[in-house]
């Protein structure tokens, strides 16, 4: 290029540099533009269209000028750095973890880099890495905000609640207007149960930033568990105006409602989480894992079915969006999937873009069965409860069980329920699925359910609130226990809808309780992570073994902790274990 080229280049490049700054985009395209007109080989003109492209979300065209930059220059730190925040952005930390990389090997000292795997790691679980990824990045710069504030995020959530609170505190030095970080100071006192210090940083950070929208939610919450309902519906409906499609701010008023048993709102509430939550599904890194897509598959198969099972539920057939095209494709993935080695350990299947293209629709659609209303009672009205209600109370461990729990007319209505409607988002390492009151696995039967318990058990729950409802499936075949839990709430009462006839082994697949309550002073993550283990032991628990039995109920004190005996059930999608799980009253464990 001759001297004059470059030097025009050089000019022209520089004034797209100060409309890029002025924000007047539009001028520094056109600027950009010229310059690549002049020299196809600019690269810094290429990477910064990207960054502007990026800034005003035209996706197409962000990775081809980032990848032009890196072709002219394969070196080139920030176009490097700016593609692999392409592919986290796009939900594909796994293609945008080698970008940051190949930036530290180029420069050591990067330390945006540093952060920025952090959080891809922390993207896909990789919490230990993702927390050396912090510390790197905070050693080269001491001072990095984000850096510090994601530190704290990770060491919360190894359970390093003190390393947590160092790490905001740090940020807060920084910058004492950074609400993001004071917001997550408040979260910390928050989950230790400290409800007016958290109060004190919520209002701190809304005071800095009003329209903070997880801040609202974090004061609402705050003033929910204080039993201010009223309030904290008004600080989820200011949410809910500045983002009407956020999860947490429509589950917090599914929750409330729910709470108040408000039945209407309740269920259209929660219906909204699961619209909204489905309109909003993504495949992270274009992967869905094996056991998601054999249950989808399964489901979809299930809800597919013609002749009698359609005229029998008066059910429309393919009213789901996509369901054709998601059985053909679907069926073909797991066929190549079961044709691979048998020694192949990898659970996550690589989707091609045709493929997630076909699968999108079925999974951004809605679908809820829809009970027809029950003629008579919904717990079974032949059994003397008061019976019930005295056994439990006479029972030394207060840990009983129930045969015979439900009418047969509801329980047919709820394993319907269970079986057709799409609201099982919850995927468990372990090969299960959850579904929760605030998530769409609510009815009036659900309800019905509950006021039934709270009128013919007074003693036992008419003094306490419904907290929430929870559903789990199971995959046919779970050789392994699952983990140990434990729930904030006063009785837990769990019961089984799958008939005795899938249950390959009638000696397993049922309920493990443990007699030992846990500490007044754990709080809810205590109750949830490897810490049980050591205590069972230490306190010599004793564990009640409740047998599997279709329509069996287990009603125990929820300080216990307990856990899923070993599955062995017929492997088909009708024959997968399901439970359902009713919390009455807040417990001793702090939320």
């Amino acid at each position: 290029m001759s001297e004059n080229k470059n030097l025009l280049a050089k000019k022209t490049f520089i004034l797209a540099l100060e409309s890029h700054r002025k924000d007047d985009l539009q001028s520094a395209i056109n600027l950009y533009n010229e310059v690549l007109k002049i020299d196809s080989s600019y690269a810094e003109a290429h990477n910064n269209l990207g960054v502007i492209f990026q800034e005003t979300g035209n996706h197409l065209k962000v990775i081809p000028c980032f990848e032009k930059a890196i072709q002219i220059k394969p070196n080139y730190e920030d176009a490097l750095h700016n593609l692999g925040f392409t592919f986290q952005s796009l939900d594909q930390p796994q293609k945008a973890i080698p970008y940051f990389e190949k930036v530290i090997q180029i420069n050591p000292n990067y330390a945006k880099a540093y952060n920025s795997l952090g959080t891809a790691f922390q993207t896909i679980k990789e919490f230990q890495k993702a927390k050396v990824s912090y510390e790197t990045a905070i050693k080269i710069k001491p001072n990095f905000l984000k850096a510090n504030n994601n530190l704290g995020i990770i060491s919360n959530i190894l359970g390093d609640k003190q390393k947590a609170i160092a790490c905001f505190e740090k940020a807060i030095q920084i910058d004492p207007n950074y609400e993001t970080a004071i917001n997550n100071l408040g979260t910390i006192f928050k989950e230790a149960g400290d409800d007016l210090k958290a109060k004190e940083y919520f209002e701190r950070a809304l005071k800095i930033q009003p329209n903070n929208v997880e801040a609202l939610n974090n004061l609402g919450i705050v003033f929910k568990d204080l039993g201010d309902n009223q309030k904290a519906k008004e600080i989820f409906e200011k949410a809910l105006k500045l983002d009407s499609r956020s999860i947490d701010t429509l589950t917090n008023i599914a929750n409330i409602n729910f709470e108040e048993f408000d039945i209407k709102k309740a269920i259209n509430s929660s219906y909204k989480v699961i619209k909204t939550k489905n309109e909003n599904f993504k495949f992270i890194d274009q992967s869905i894992s094996l056991n998601r897509l054999k249950h989808d598959v399964g489901q979809e198969n299930y809800i597919s079915q013609t002749g009698g099972f359609w005229k029998f539920f008066k059910l429309k057939r393919f009213e789901i969006k996509g369901i054709d095209e998601f059985k053909k494709v679907g069926s073909k993935i797991l066929s190549r999937r079961e044709n691979k080695n048998k020694n192949d350990n990898d659970k996550k299947i690589i989707l091609t873009p045709d493929e997630v293209n076909v699968l999108l629709p079925f999974y951004k659609a809605d679908h809820i069965y829809k009970p027809k209303i029950i003629s008579g009672s919904c717990i079974n009205p032949n059994k003397n409860w008061q019976v019930v209600e005295d056994e439990f109370f006479n029972s030394k461990k207060q840990i009983i069980y129930i045969d015979d729990f439900l009418s047969e007319e509801a329980l047919m209505e709820l394993r319907k329920f269970s079986l057709i409607s799409k609201v099982w988002n919850k995927e468990y390492n372990d090969k299960y699925f959850g579904a929760f009151s605030d998530h769409g696995f609510i009815s009036p039967i659900h309800l019905q359910i509950g006021i039934e318990l709270k009128k013919e058990l007074p003693k036992l729950f008419g003094l306490h609130i419904l907290k929430k409802i929870l559903g789990f499936k199971y995959d046919s075949t779970l050789s392994k226990r699952v983990n140990i839990y434990g729930d904030f709430a006063t009785y837990n009462l769990n019961f089984w809808i799958t008939p005795d006839e899938f249950n390959n082994n009638k000696n397993t697949g049922g309920l493990k309780v443990y007699d030992v309550p846990a500490p007044e002073n754990w709080t809810l993550k205590d109750y949830n992570n490897n810490k049980i283990h050591k205590y069972l032991e230490d306190s010599n628990a004793k564990c009640v073994n409740v047998p599997y039995k279709f329509n069996r109920a287990v009603l125990f004190n929820s300080t216990y902790f307990y856990e899923t005996d070993e599955i062995d059930f017929l492997d088909k999608y009708e024959g997968r274990r399901i439970n359902m799980t009713y919390l009455f009253g807040s417990g001793l464990a702090k939320t």
